[in-house]
C-alpha cells in the first residue's frame, strides 16, 4: 500500500466502501473510535463517525453516519505513502509546500491550529490536508472529491 489517489483513495482502498468491504479487504482493526464532529452537544440531529485505526499499516479510516456508514477519509502517517510517487511526510514546512505547488494540485492554504501550535497545509479543491507537528509533516488526510450540493463523489 502506498499510492495515494486524490478523489478516490489509496491502491485498492477506495471511497465509498462499506464497513465489509473494508473488512473483507484489510480484516479487523487494531481500534476502533465513535464520536461526532457536532460542537452543539444538545443537537438531536448528530452525525456519528467511526475510525477504524491500523496500527501495522500507519493508517486510520473514517466512516460517516450522514453518507451511510461509506469511507470518508484516510489518514496517514508513515512515509511509505506517496503522492503521485512524492515521498511527503517527514518533509519541511518549506519543502511541502514546494513540492505540493510543483505538482499543480491547487492553491496551497495553510491554516494554524490554535490548541496545539501546529499548522496544516490544505488543497481544498483536492480534499487534501497535510498535517504538520513541529515543522514537519507528520500525516496526510485525504477523502473523496465533493459535488456543488456538498455531496462526496465516490469512484
Amino acid at each position: 500500500m502506498g499510492n495515494i489517489q486524490l478523489g478516490i483513495g489509496v491502491d485498492s482502498l477506495k471511497f465509498g466502501m462499506t464497513k465489509e468491504d473494508v473488512l473483507k479487504l484489510l480484516g479487523e482493526p487494531d481500534d476502533k473510535e465513535l464520536y461526532s464532529y457536532d460542537e452543539d452537544e444538545d443537537s438531536e440531529d448528530e452525525d456519528l463517525t467511526e475510525v477504524w485505526h491500523y496500527d501495522t499499516q500507519e493508517f486510520s479510516l473514517s466512516f460517516d453516519e450522514a453518507d451511510n456508514w461509506r469511507l470518508v477519509m484516510i489518514a496517514a502517517s508513515d512515509e511509505k505513502y506517496t503522492l503521485e510517487g512524492k515521498t511527503i511526510i517527514g518533509l519541511d514546512e518549506t519543502a511541502a509546500t514546494k513540492l505540493l505547488n510543483d505538482l499543480k494540485l491547487g492553491t496551497v492554504e495553510t491554516d494554524e491550529l490554535e490548541d496545539d501550535g501546529g499548522r496544516v497545509l490544505k488543497i481544498e479543491e483536492k480534499s487534501l490536508n497535510v498535517w504538520m507537528d513541529n515543522g514537519i509533516v507528520s500525516e496526510l488526510q485525504w477523502g473523496p472529491f465533493w459535488d456543488d450540493n456538498e455531496e462526496p463523489i465516490f469512484p
